[in-house]
């Protein structure tokens, strides 16, 4: 079985990286092409009207996509009780929002979100019908077929409709329609992968399980959406569409690389989770692997970014977003520490230790609120700062509770960061100088650019392939051996691995 599932989710992680890559190029594209053809408002009230629906997304769905892939046992009644919840609730808060859309106005004196509210809600009724068939792929590791699905719908509706509609003079409006037309091709995509049965079922045993697990998971993730979104409601509410559309632009900069590659790797590392909630030992050891790798990945990743704020601001958005780049630096340090966090998250999820999960969540809404009262004459940046601090505090409250559940110390949690941070800072220092004696020379943006991520990239793979850290080794090695990586000296790339094998071995020997 562990063969099994180790051979299902390196398939999982290739497909999704796939997609997730291709994802990301068009949504630079997208993104660049976007800011150029519509102003901050714009994002500003799309941004809004997001926060404002997702108030409602996840009692919409109550969880039931993720009891879906956790539940050890799943029945056809299951299925069709998840699918009868699930499009049930999305109808009936497609109406709420109708209804109370008006009532935006309270929090946001800005009447002209109300019909954006209206039309983005039916979203819920789209995502009702969808969230099974998209749960049971990822639960049967179908990577290949979802990836697919994802990546032809972004195509149509983004690269398509939104820029079309964009250039036609739509408006906000096109970022809203390419958002309900994305949502639909996937619907009718991942449908037509599963298959499931549609059916309704009355039978209470056959809810049972999925709620009881399904709504926790709702008010842990509703706390989670008010945590992440606490800086949009706030800087909508004291800055206006202006200010937060500059936050926004920079918070996806950085943010939209860094979730598209812990989306990937966390929707094949949550059903290998679950697979593996009953073998605590096992799990530690996955739980440490997974963490070293990601932080190792995003950390100099984040990093570069943060050196390289000016040119990217000036070439993604142009030059009328200058406002933006410090404040995408100090988001830079606060959004990696995020990610790295995600597993930990990912582990109570597995093991259903879900009522920690919401005191934790709950304390980071205190610490979070306070800290953006204390720091908001700083202006976006000082929110970026309270981002910061408060990620600090996360990292420190998971890592008791996964000293608890997972019986690991400090010191193993503390070490899966050293590889990502001693990389990281590397990186920074050689892009840095890099850059000082290129702006020096005065090029183009976009020529600083591609020197910075070319420099950053050879910086990073040296770091990794010739100087690694020992506790990366450690993973590295653990990695090949688990998933029967096999030595094949008839060429000079099977010789190369062979060399780097046997110093990840001596290393680990030595450790």
């Amino acid at each position: 079985m562990s063969k099994n599932l180790a051979s299902k989710a390196v398939s999982g992680l290739k497909w999704s990286s796939a997609g997730t890559i291709a994802n990301a190029v068009m949504q630079i594209g997208y993104t660049s092409a976007m800011a150029r053809l519509l102003a901050p408002e714009a994002f500003g009230l799309v941004a809004l009207s997001a926060v404002i629906l997702r108030f409602g997304y996840y009692f919409a769905n109550l969880g039931l996509n993720q009891a879906i892939i956790q539940k050890e046992e799943l029945t056809s009644e299951n299925i069709r009780a998840a699918f009868t919840s699930s499009a049930l609730l999305g109808a009936i808060f497609t109406v709420l929002a109708w209804v109370l859309a008006p009532y935006a106005t309270l929090i946001f004196d800005m009447p002209e979100v109300v019909p954006i509210v209206r039309v983005m809600s039916l979203a819920f009724v789209v995502g009702g019908v969808s969230a099974t068939a998209t749960s049971l792929l990822q639960r049967n590791m179908r990577f290949k077929e979802l990836s697919i699905v994802e990546t032809a719908s972004y195509v149509i509706s983004y690269l398509g409709v939104g820029i079309l509609l964009a250039w036609l003079d739509f408006g906000v409006w096109s970022l809203v329609y390419a958002s309900l037309v994305q949502q639909a091709l996937v619907a009718i995509g991942a449908h037509a992968m599963a298959r499931h049965n549609v059916l309704p079922v009355v039978r209470w045993e056959a809810y049972r399980a999925l709620l009881a697990y399904g709504s926790k998971m709702s008010v842990i993730s509703f706390f989670e959406f008010i945590y992440t979104e606490l800086a949009t409601l706030l800087i909508g509410r004291v800055f206006g569409a202006y200010k937060l559309g500059i936050y926004n632009r920079a918070f996806m900069l950085v943010n939209l690389p860094m979730y598209n590659l812990t989306r990937t790797v966390s929707r094949v590392v949550f059903p290998s989770f679950s697979k593996l909630q009953t073998e605590t030992e096992k799990l530690s050891r996955v739980y440490l692997s997974s963490t070293t790798l990601l932080a190792t990945l995003i950390i100099p990743v984040c990093l570069g970014i943060m050196v390289a704020a000016p040119e990217i601001v000036h070439v993604v958005l142009g030059d009328q977003w200058l406002e933006a780049i410090p404040v995408l630096q100090v988001l830079s340090l606060a959004i990696p520490l995020s990610f790295v966090t995600m597993f930990a998250g990912i582990v109570c999820d597995a093991k259903a230790v879900l009522n920690w999960k919401i005191v934790i969540t709950i304390t980071l809404i205190v610490v979070i609120s306070g800290l953006f009262f204390l720091l908001r004459d700083y202006g976006l940046v000082g929110f970026g700062f309270a981002l910061l601090i408060s990620e600090l505090v996360r990292i420190g409250m998971y890592q008791t509770l996964m000293k608890k559940i997972l019986y690991l110390s400090y010191w193993k949690q503390l070490r899966v960061y050293l590889p990502g941070i001693l990389n990281g800072a590397v990186v920074a220092i050689v892009v840095y100088l890099v850059s000082n004696l290129l702006r020096n020379m005065e090029l183009p943006h976009l020529v600083i650019l591609i020197s910075q991520m070319i420099v950053g990239g050879f910086i990073f793979l040296a770091m990794i392939l010739l100087f690694p850290h020992s506790a990366l080794k450690e993973q590295l090695h653990m990695i090949f051996s688990k998933l029967g990586v096999q030595d094949n000296p008839s060429s000079y790339s099977g010789r190369m691995l062979m060399r780097y094998r046997k110093s990840l071995t001596k290393e680990t020997e030595q450790v």
